[in-house]
Formats: structure tokens, C-alpha cells, sequence
């Protein structure tokens, strides 16, 4: 009995080893993990949903014209993003994804040409313009931005409220993306 096994011993030495390298590897994680190099916060949201019916009598004789819809809805999305490190952060492009019960859809923020167009073509949405968030711009450490996305999404208002989730991403160079959720409701 005073004799121990070989492969216990072999066996009681890989379980220790293991737990060994999985505490080191944990431990470092958790204290060698950065903080997220921003903060970001939406300050307001506004939505403009857009119906229009492009009927036209067909000149065609016996043909009736059909009914054809245009449905779109905007989304004015005004945003804080604060640089929380020592390093400039580069912002680099904002997207949109809702998510709807059947699919997602995309959208890219207006771009600074587009921007100023938006509140031309439908100048009831005036009221909800403020500063640009622009794209390529550099926020140096310590520094917070604050300005206003447009996002168009091709669907109906009742698509839109249908909604389970739609979130803003934010892109920099070599970070993460800060993601920001908003309610579609």
C-alpha cells in the first residue's frame, strides 16, 4: 500500500498544471484587460417616418395603373463619443442595424455632401438638425465630440416599429467599434 501508482501521479500532475496555467491566463485577463478607450452616449433620437404613392395613370389603353408605394424612414441620431485614453482615437465610418423579425437592414450614415440635402428635401425635418458628426476626424485624449447621424432605412414605418433592437456602431481605427442601442418605439 506504501507504493503510490505511476499514472495517478502523472494524472494529479497534468490536473494541477492545468488549474495552474487557466488561474495565470485568468488573472491576466482581468488585470491586464484596458478599459474601453471611449464613452458614448445618444443624446436624442428623432424619427421621420416617409410614405409617399407614386400612382401615375398609365397611358396605356386598358391597362389601369398600379399602386406603387415609396416608404422610408429616417432616423436623426445625435451622439457624445469621449476619447477615455492617453492616444487620439480615429473615428472612421457610424452604421445602423435594425433588426427586424425576418431580417436586418443596414445603413450608412449620410455622409457630409449628403448631409445638408437631407434637410432640403424634407425641410419638416429641419427642426431636428444640429452639427454633423463628421467621418476621418481624430479626437485627441481626453476630448469629446458631440454631433448628429442621419441613417435611412428602406422600409415602412410599421416595419420600423417592428423592430426588436437597433443599434449605432461606431468605427475607429484599430479599436472595437462603440456600439450604442436605441429603441425603435
Amino acid at each position: 500500500m506504501s507504493e503510490e501508482n505511476p499514472s495517478y501521479r502523472i494524472v494529479l500532475i497534468i490536473v494541477i498544471a492545468t488549474i495552474v496555467v487557466i488561474g495565470a491566463i485568468a488573472a491576466y485577463v482581468y488585470f491586464g484587460r484596458t478599459p474601453n478607450p471611449y464613452q458614448g452616449q445618444i443624446l436624442s433620437v428623432n424619427v421621420y417616418p416617409i410614405h409617399r404613392d407614386l400612382t401615375q395613370p398609365s397611358t396605356t389603353e386598358g391597362m389601369g395603373g398600379q399602386n406603387q408605394t415609396y416608404d422610408e424612414v429616417l432616423v436623426f441620431a445625435d451622439v457624445s463619443v469621449k476619447n477615455t485614453t492617453n492616444i487620439p482615437l480615429y473615428l472612421r465610418d457610424m452604421t445602423a442595424i435594425a433588426d427586424l423579425p425576418n431580417e436586418t437592414s443596414h445603413s450608412s450614415a449620410a455622409s457630409g455632401e449628403d448631409f445638408p440635402k437631407v434637410f432640403i428635401a424634407y425641410p419638416e425635418t429641419k427642426q431636428y438638425e444640429k452639427p454633423l458628426l463628421a467621418r476621418d476626424i481624430t479626437i485627441q485624449p481626453g476630448q469629446q465630440i458631440q454631433g448628429m447621424m442621419i441613417f435611412n432605412f428602406q422600409m415602412s414605418k410599421e416595419q420600423w416599429q417592428s423592430a426588436s433592437d437597433v443599434a449605432i456602431y461606431i468605427s475607429f481605427v484599430n479599436q472595437n467599434p462603440l456600439v450604442m442601442h436605441l429603441k425603435s418605439h
